[in-house]
């Protein structure tokens, strides 16, 4: 699906580096599953990273079946540097989604929510420079660009799992926060924020 749409047209528009042979890896999943940023956890300090269980940033429920790519796998092939790019680009029937993800401290996140909203944007630009892509992407009922973030007290090691609990129940209540709230977005898109342990519906 995503497989066949990048690599038979997408490098068309952005050639790609050398002669290499295109090997890029999609995920297909249904029902409850989860996505992290690789690239992330391997530079991490927090304890999750010797925990495998206690590495997801963002909790998924496809309603059907569901199709992942990585961005950063898609643009790592371009010859051009097109600068930061999100994490993944998800589609099911009805959505396509494009994911930026991060793990922050409450009183960091804002900053980390400025860089995702123009990791986003520059995603999207680029997506549509293909007129191919653009096509697919537009055909979808719902687009959506996601910015997930999982609060690292959760993962610290500084707290117990009761502890995580209680600081969860103390996040949510956040007044101006809803995983479905929505605000327009560019091209066409809308911006939602799912805080973890909220689960990303994608149909």
């Amino acid at each position: 699906m995503l497989k066949e749409l990048f690599e038979g047209y997408f490098y068309y528009t952005f050639p790609k580096v050398g002669d290499k042979l295109l090997m890029l890896d999609e995920r297909m999943e249904s029902g409850d599953f989860s996505l992290l940023d690789l690239n992330a956890c391997r530079s991490c300090r927090f304890v999750c990273n010797e925990d495998p269980e206690m590495r997801e940033q963002l909790r998924v429920n496809g309603m059907g079946d569901v199709c992942i790519i990585s961005m950063d796998q898609v643009f790592r092939y371009v010859k051009e540097d097109v600068g930061e790019t999100c994490d993944y680009m998800m589609e099911g029937y009805e959505d396509v989604m494009l994911v930026e993800m991060s793990c922050s401290m409450t009183d960091y996140v804002s900053d980390k929510r400025q860089k995702a909203r123009r990791q986003l944007h520059n995603t999207l630009s680029h997506l549509y420079m293909n007129p191919l892509v653009k096509v697919h992407i537009e055909k979808k009922m719902r687009r959506s660009a996601i910015f997930s973030w999982k609060e690292t007290s959760y993962v610290s090691g500084a707290t117990d799992m009761a502890e995580s609990s209680m600081l969860g129940m103390m996040l949510m209540p956040d007044e101006v926060y809803s995983p479905d709230n929505e605000s327009e977005f560019d091209f066409g898109f809308v911006l939602k924020e799912i805080r973890y342990p909220d689960v990303l519906v994608c149909a």
